[in-house]
């Protein structure tokens, strides 16, 4: 029903009638305009039958038989006898995704068997495990910093719309490699610039900052495990730049704790000496060699031991000092011939060849029993067997592995 008014013109249907309050509903406007009749045909009032005492009479179901036919379906239709249905076979209700692919992170660790792009791939276990196999690492403390620098250079966080996530990229090694089998991740680091790190530490010693010196020889030494390297001879350098951090790493730590000795009495003054003789056989730059033997040379004259004194001044002669200091050294040279003895003897022989234990600061002679850092190789007393290395800080003495690997060849 349509309602028009004459002040505005516009016509109102049952809907608008009730949101003015003219009616309950749209619902019950749209049931009272219902002309409900007798409710003929198939709605009309069925015979009930009712007995006496107001229950069904007839059958004892108490369904009477229905007039009509009800759904009457007929199954005899002729149809032709060649068409041909195609009948699809329903296998299942459920829904099955797909199946999810392997991520580049996973195919990097999958592809590679160094530890650094394990790192890379973010897989940090992986990483430990090969680390733990090629060069002993057991305390992974002083990893931490680099293993989280390493992972974070992986993958380019690019950001993204307001509210959304930032799309992750994983550059590759090769920028045309886009195969699943051979992708790899770019390289972390390049041996030339861990060289160039180097001299950072050539010049801390040379100002006599050990401390810093010390941490930085050490930075490096653990970070030549984490290089891929090219060819062998990069691999020769990569082991040559191991061993001077190693003398390095362990000669400063001497000189630090030679520092901290007490020098009240004989027997710590002999020890003072010790160390500065131990140093002077760590294989240094000859510019820190003639500071080092220089050092060794003035503390054995104090100590009256003058004819050590003097091989100690003939040694850095042959470094080619400078002048001024050539002649201090020619003098004490001559001060020591006249009196060549050793006054108090000190568990150092020059003469006969030594390595030293990294722990106890001790000589082991050549022929004693040595145990080795699998991974900076510095030496140690068979009693030390089974600790942390001093010296590198992570690896275990005398473990049994396959040696380090930086170099695609070695894996072949």
């Amino acid at each position: 029903a349509v309602v028009s008014t004459q002040s505005t013109g516009v016509s109102k249907g049952i809907f608008d009638k009730v949101a003015q309050g003219e009616g309950t509903s749209a619902l019950d406007a749209a049931a009272d305009e219902l002309d409900l009749g007798d409710g003929d045909g198939a709605w009309g009032d069925d015979d009930l039958d009712l007995d006496d005492e107001g229950k069904l009479g007839g059958s004892d179901d108490g369904l009477g038989e229905e007039d009509g036919g009800g759904w009457d379906v007929e199954d005899d239709i002729d149809l032709p006898p060649d068409l041909d249905i195609a009948v699809t076979q329903v296998t299942g209700t459920s829904y099955v995704p797909p199946a999810i692919g392997t991520s580049t992170a996973k195919r990097w660790t999958d592809n590679s068997q160094f530890a650094v792009d394990h790192l890379m791939g973010g897989s940090v276990d992986s990483a430990m495990r090969l680390l733990d196999d090629q060069i002993g690492v057991v305390d992974f403390n002083p990893y931490k910093s680099l293993f989280m620098e390493v992972m974070g250079r992986g993958a380019v966080c690019l950001p993204g719309l307001p509210c959304q996530a930032p799309i992750m990229a994983y550059p590759p090694r090769t920028l045309n490699d886009n195969s699943p089998k051979t992708t790899l991740p770019r390289k972390y680091q390049k041996l030339t610039d861990l060289v160039e790190q180097l001299q950072v530490g050539y010049q801390l010693t040379t100002q006599g900052k050990f401390s810093e010196a010390a941490i930085k020889f050490h930075s490096i030494l653990l970070a030549v495990p984490l290089l891929i390297v090219e060819s062998k001879e990069e691999l020769n350098e990569a082991q040559q730049l191991i061993g001077i951090c190693r003398e390095y790493v362990l000669g400063l730590q001497m000189e630090i704790a030679r520092k901290e000795l007490p020098r009240r009495t004989v027997d710590d003054q002999i020890r003072i000496c010790e160390l500065a003789a131990y140093f002077t056989h760590c294989n240094l730059q000859p510019v820190h060699l003639i500071l080092v033997l220089r050092s060794a040379a003035q503390l054995f004259y104090k100590l009256k031991n003058f004819k050590t004194a003097a091989s100690f001044a003939r040694r850095l002669l042959d470094c080619g000092p400078k002048q001024d200091l050539a002649t201090t050294m020619r003098k004490i040279i001559a001060a020591c011939e006249k009196n060549p003895v050793d006054e108090h003897k000190l568990q150092y022989d020059q003469h006969n060849p030594f390595v030293l234990c990294a722990r106890s600061y001790l000589p082991i002679y050549r022929g004693k029993a040595v145990e080795k850092c699998p991974l900076c190789t510095a030496s140690y007393l068979p009693e030390h067997k089974g600790s942390v290395c001093t010296v590198c800080k992570v690896s275990e003495v005398g473990k049994e592995t396959i040696g380090l690997r930086i170099f695609p060849g070695q894996f072949r």
